[in-house]
């Protein structure tokens, strides 16, 4: 049987080690939140950054657009009126 000393000798490394282990699991509850967090605050940061430009133009933009008539049609209607664009046009043609 061994001596009354090294019982307590591990006792005491059995009782170390649970702290340890106690400020490790806190340690690492702390990274996990601050992991979800951050993680949590870039999806959110990325949604602003796509849908920002989508929600700028459907709000603001378009209508003015839409009041100018700036569709793809008439845009190209008046790059047709550029002059000499079509003696190039027939000179390049296939």
């Amino acid at each position: 049987m061994p001596p009354q000393g090294e019982h307590t000798e591990i006792l005491k490394l059995l009782r170390e080690n649970r702290e340890f282990a106690e400020q490790n699991n806190i340690l690492l509850k702390k990274l996990y939140r601050h992991n979800i967090i951050g993680f949590s605050i870039r999806i959110v940061w990325i949604l602003i950054l796509v849908g920002l430009p989508f929600a700028l133009y459907f709000t603001l933009l378009e209508p003015y657009f839409g009041a100018m008539g700036a569709d793809y049609d008439t845009f190209q209607a008046g790059v047709g009126e550029i002059p000499g664009l079509k003696a190039l046009r027939t000179y390049y043609a296939p």
